[in-house]
């Protein structure tokens, strides 16, 4: 596992899908942006959209 698998596992230790979400065994996926110049909101994400950024995320990583 590289960095950005192992630190999304320990926050989503489960497939990522709705019955997952809905039975709380990874709870509401929520995420905050942080740069130097503010940061936002925390925003919900969906399981889909969660899945999304994890791709985006580790695309980096492999190229």
């Amino acid at each position: 596992m590289n960095y950005i698998e192992t630190q999304l596992f320990k926050a989503l230790p489960y497939p990522l899908n709705d019955d997952n979400s809905n039975d709380n065994k990874n709870g509401q996926i929520s995420l905050k942006i942080h740069t130097i110049r503010g940061e936002t909101n925390w925003l919900n994400v969906s399981p889909e959209q969660m899945r999304q950024i994890e791709q985006i995320l580790n695309q980096e990583v492999t190229e």
